[in-house]
C-alpha cells in the first residue's frame, strides 16, 4: 500500500509542476498576443514608458561621454609641463634633463626648444611664419610623464622640480580631469534621482492601465475565485502584462536615447574638437539592459500593487 502511494504522490507533483509551467507559458504568450490584440492601448503605455525612462538613460549616456571627452585629459594625468627660465642656456637644459632621470616616478620627457614653440605658436595662430631674428621670449619647455599611481609621490615630484632654481613655473592638466569628473559625477547622481522619481510614474502609468485591465476582467476573476483559484494564480498575468510593457518600454527607451544621440552628434562633436578629440556616439548596450531591467522590475511592481490592492477590495480570495 505504501508503495503505491508513493509513485502518486510523485505523479501529482510532477502534475502540479507541468500545470505550473503550462501557466507561465500561457501568461506569457498571452502578454505578447495583446501587444497585437489590443495595439493601440498598450502600446501607448509603453511608448510612456519609454519617454519617461528616456530622459535619467540620456543624461547617463551624457555622463559617459563625457568621461570619453575626458579621455585626451586622463592621456595626460601625470603630465606635467615645466617651464624653464627664459634665456636658459642649451648645456643648462640638457643637464636639468639628465637631472629629472634620476627620479623613478617620471615614465619619460620631451624637450620643446624655444624654436619649437615659436613654431608650434605659429601654426596655432594660422601664421605661416613668425620673426625669429627678434629676441624668442619663448622659454624652454620640458613635458614630462609621470606615474600618476601615487597622488602623494606625485606631490612631492612636483615639489621637488618646483624648488629647481633653472623652473620657472610647472602647470599639469590634472584641474581639467578634476572638473570633468566632478561634471560627470554630477550628471550621474541626477540621472539616478530622475530615475529614481520617474520611476514612480512608470509605476502609476503601467498601474492605470492594468486597473482597467482589471475591471474588463472582474466577472472572470470573480468565477475564478469561485472555482477555488489562488491569489498568486490570479494575479499571475498580470504580473506578465505588467513585465512585458515595462521591458518594451526600456528596450525603446534605449532606441529614444540613440535617435538624440544621433541627432546631437554634429554640436556634441564641434565640442569635442575643441579639446581635440571626436566622440562616437552610441547608446550603450550595458544601458540598454540597465533600462530593459529597470522597466521589467517597474512594471511587475506596479502590477504586483495594483493586482494585490485590487483582489483584496473586489475579489474575496
Amino acid at each position: 500500500m505504501a508503495q503505491s502511494t508513493a509513485p502518486n504522490k510523485s505523479t501529482r507533483r510532477q502534475s502540479a509542476l507541468g500545470a505550473w509551467q503550462s501557466h507561465h507559458q500561457h501568461c506569457l504568450r498571452s502578454s505578447l498576443w495583446r501587444l497585437v490584440r489590443r495595439p493601440l492601448g498598450t502600446w501607448a503605455t509603453i511608448f510612456a514608458i519609454a519617454v519617461v525612462l528616456a530622459l535619467p538613460g540620456f543624461l547617463m549616456t551624457l555622463a559617459s561621454q563625457m568621461k570619453d571627452l575626458g579621455g585626451v585629459f586622463a592621456a595626460e594625468q601625470g603630465q606635467m609641463n615645466i617651464y624653464l627660465k627664459p634665456g636658459t642656456p642649451p648645456d643648462s637644459v640638457h643637464t636639468f634633463t639628465q637631472w629629472l632621470k634620476q627620479f623613478p616616478l617620471i615614465e619619460h620627457s620631451q624637450l620643446i626648444t624655444p624654436e619649437q614653440g615659436l613654431k608650434q605658436l605659429a601654426e596655432r595662430l594660422n601664421i605661416s611664419t613668425l620673426d625669429t631674428r627678434a629676441n624668442n621670449p619663448l622659454p624652454p619647455v620640458i613635458v614630462v610623464q609621470a606615474r600618476a599611481n601615487n597622488a602623494q609621490a606625485y606631490l612631492e615630484l612636483q615639489n621637488q622640480i618646483q624648488q629647481n632654481p633653472q623652473v620657472e613655473s610647472i602647470a599639469t592638466g590634472g584641474q581639467w580631469i578634476e572638473r570633468l569628473r566632478k561634471i560627470s559625477s554630477f550628471f550621474n547622481e541626477l540621472s539616478s534621482w530622475l530615475l529614481a522619481l520617474f520611476g514612480l510614474t512608470v509605476l502609476f502609468v503601467v498601474g492605470n492601465t492594468l486597473r482597467l485591465e482589471l475591471e474588463a476582467r472582474r466577472q472572470e476573476l470573480l468565477l475564478m475565485a469561485l472555482i477555488g483559484a489562488t491569489r498568486r494564480y490570479m494575479l499571475r498575468p498580470l504580473l506578465y502584462d505588467g513585465a512585458v510593457m515595462g521591458l518594451f518600454g526600456g528596450f525603446i527607451a534605449g532606441g529614444l536615447i540613440n535617435v538624440l544621440l544621433t541627432m546631437l552628434t554634429a554640436p556634441i562633436n564641434a565640442i569635442a574638437h575643441e579639446y581635440g578629440t571626436t566622440l562616437s556616439l552610441m547608446t550603450p548596450a550595458s544601458l540598454v539592459l540597465i533600462l530593459g531591467a529597470t522597466g521589467l522590475g517597474l512594471g511587475w511592481l506596479s502590477a504586483q500593487l495594483i493586482g494585490q490592492n485590487f483582489l483584496r477590495r473586489s475579489v474575496q480570495v
